[in-house]
C-alpha cells in the first residue's frame, strides 16, 4: 500500500493532539514532583514559573496554533510555499520530541511528560513525512533541509514565547 505524502499533512495536528494530551495528562502532577530536580540540572528552567492554569492554557495553545496554521495552509491549491509552512511546523514538533522529551529521558533519568507519544507518535511521524514529500519530489533536499534548520531556530523562541503568553493569560484569570 502507497501512502501519498499529502494525505498525511492533515493528520499534524492529530499527532500533535495526542502528545499535548499525554502532556496535560501527565505534566501538572510530574512538575509538582521533579520542579526542583528539572531546575538544578537544566537551567533554562531555573527562570520559568509553572501554574496548573499556565500549563493548560500553554498546551490549548500550542495545539491550538498549529491547527489553526495546517487548517490555512490546506485550504485551496496546495502550493510548494505552504507545504513548507507546514514541513517548518512538523519540524518545530520533531525538534521538541528529541529535545526536552527524548533528550530528557538521559539528561533527568526517568520518564518526562509526552515522552512516550514523542518517541511512538512525533518522531515516527515526522521522519515519514519528511521522507515521503523528499521521496515523492514534492519538496527538494534543500527545501527539507530549510524546513529543518528553521524549526531548530524557531523552536525555543516559540517555547519561550508560548509560556509567556500562557503565563500572562493565566495572571488574567
Amino acid at each position: 500500500m502507497k501512502i501519498d505524502s499529502k494525505r498525511l499533512l492533515p493528520l499534524i495536528p492529530a499527532v500533535l493532539f495526542f502528545h499535548n494530551l499525554e502532556e496535560a495528562l501527565t505534566m501538572p502532577h510530574w512538575l509538582a514532583a521533579h520542579l526542583p530536580e528539572l531546575q538544578e540540572k537544566v537551567p533554562l528552567f531555573r527562570s520559568l514559573e509553572f501554574s496548573r492554569t499556565q500549563i493548560f492554557i500553554s498546551l490549548i495553545l500550542v495545539t491550538v496554533v498549529p491547527l489553526i496554521i495546517t487548517i490555512l495552509c490546506l485550504r485551496g491549491e496546495q502550493t510548494r510555499r505552504k507545504i513548507s509552512v507546514l514541513l517548518t511546523l512538523q519540524s518545530i514538533i520533531f525538534w521538541n520530541a528529541l529535545m526536552p522529551h527524548i533528550s530528557g529521558i538521559f539528561v533527568l533519568g526517568m520518564y518526562n511528560p509526552g515522552t512516550v507519544t514523542a518517541v511512538a507518535g512525533n518522531v515516527p511521524f515526522s521522519i515519514l513525512l519528511f521522507y515521503l514529500l523528499w521521496k515523492e519530489q514534492t519538496i527538494e533536499t534543500r527545501v527539507l533541509m530549510h524546513a529543518l534548520i528553521d524549526g531548530l531556530f524557531l523552536y525555543l523562541p516559540a517555547v519561550y514565547l508560548n509560556h509567556l503568553l500562557a503565563h500572562r493569560i493565566a495572571s488574567l484569570l
